[in-house]
């Protein structure tokens, strides 16, 4: 080996050595490096009395072979109180998610009434635009009102110097197109709207007209043109309170009427139309219903002594806890009449044997559902 060659391989093994040198170096500091971090990270996780009793056990564990009775029990009190510690912290770290998820539950339902408030504020806001609405619309009905006591003024005038009790053609024309002007409408009854459409302007105009005596079963221009009464229109009519006995009212509208809490005892409604008419605790006693129309009909409570309902349209009226002595009902149609559990017992008490016959002959009182009773026709 020349010189050369052996001075470069010395060279090239110094090299090496200086490499080998560095590399122990470092592997050494990382070795301390994470040495001296576990030292610390002990200290944090096992915790100061626990790290010195370990310490103290192992040292009389290499040095005496053998381990104190003291070392022992401080080396297992501090593993005791370490663990529980460590305890406490997984129990709060378990229950935390759960105090933000009730944190988080609590806020949703204040959310939740917030916009419940606000859409109660909507709706009490659109009420109020309804009842602004119609409040506006019964003003506007109310001006009406002058108009039409100026006619019943003419027509009062016209009834009295007249024997047959009849006004004349052009005044009976503008008394019919002013009962269909006076549509129904909403109102305010004790702070809220009605629930159905009415108009108190057709009763008032009704009673007035009866008032002044006039003949409203005359005819006018033609006789193709039928009656007066049939002419005008008191469909909605408002009738309730009120006192109207012997009227003579044949073949008159009054479909969706609310004729509550009156007497109209001896009136005469033959022919009439009263479907869908609230009739509830009215005294309808001597009254006559023959051929009548009250499909629909609330009759609930109302008093029906002596009347004649002959070939009346009952069907799907409301007929609970009506009184019926002595009333006359062959012929009457009772399809789906609404009846209270006792109906039977009661109707044959206080009708006549051959109205009762009739009645049960024809129809029998069926439980459709809870507490519901209807008549039904027998097979």
């Amino acid at each position: 080996m020349s010189p050369e060659e052996f001075a470069r391989l010395q060279a090239e093994n110094q090299k090496l050595k200086a490499k080998l040198e560095k590399q122990q170096q470092s592997k050494q500091k990382r070795r301390k490096l994470g040495w001296t971090f576990l030292k610390q990270s002990s200290g944090f996780i096992l915790g100061a009395k626990l790290k010195k009793s370990i310490e103290r056990f192992l040292e009389e564990l290499s040095e005496q072979q053998r381990v104190s009775r003291e070392t022992l029990s401080d080396l297992l009190s501090a593993i005791i109180i370490r663990l529980t510690r460590v305890g406490f912290l997984l129990v709060i770290t378990a229950i935390l998610p759960s105090i933000l998820l009730i944190f988080q539950t609590y806020y949703l339902s204040q959310q939740n009434k917030l916009i419940t408030g606000q859409s109660e504020m909507f709706k009490q806001q659109n009420n109020r635009l309804d009842q602004q609405t119609y409040l506006q619309e019964a003003e506007r009905r109310g001006q009406t009102l002058l108009l039409m006591d100026s006619m019943l003024k003419e027509i009062s005038d016209d009834v009295r110097s007249n024997s047959q009790k009849n006004i004349n053609d052009a005044t009976a024309g503008r008394l019919i197109s002013l009962s269909k002007m006076l549509k129904p409408y909403k109102y305010l009854e004790n702070d809220s709207l009605i629930e159905r459409v009415i108009s108190p302007e057709r009763g008032y105009l009704l009673v007035s007209l009866l008032e002044t005596g006039i003949n409203l079963n005359a005819t006018s221009r033609s006789r193709s043109n039928g009656k007066l009464i049939t002419r005008l229109d008191f469909t909605y009519a408002e009738l309730r309170d009120i006192t109207l006995k012997g009227a003579d009212l044949l073949e008159i509208n009054l479909s969706n009427s609310d004729l509550r809490n009156s007497n109209f005892t001896g009136t005469d409604f033959k022919n009439a139309n009263l479907s869908n008419a609230r009739l509830q605790q009215v005294n309808l006693s001597y009254t006559s219903f023959t051929d009548a129309d009250l499909e629909n009909a609330q009759l609930r409570n109302a008093i029906l002594d002596r009347s004649d309902f002959t070939k009346a349209n009952l069907t799907g009226s409301d007929l609970r806890n009506v009184s019926l002595v002595k009333t006359k009902i062959s012929g009457a149609s009772f399809k789906n009449a609404r009846v209270h559990k006792n109906f039977e017992q009661d109707a044959i008490m206080q009708l006549n044997k051959d109205q009762s016959g009739w009645l049960f002959k024809t129809y029998q009182v069926i439980e459709v559902d809870d507490e519901n009773y209807q008549l039904l026709p027998r097979d």
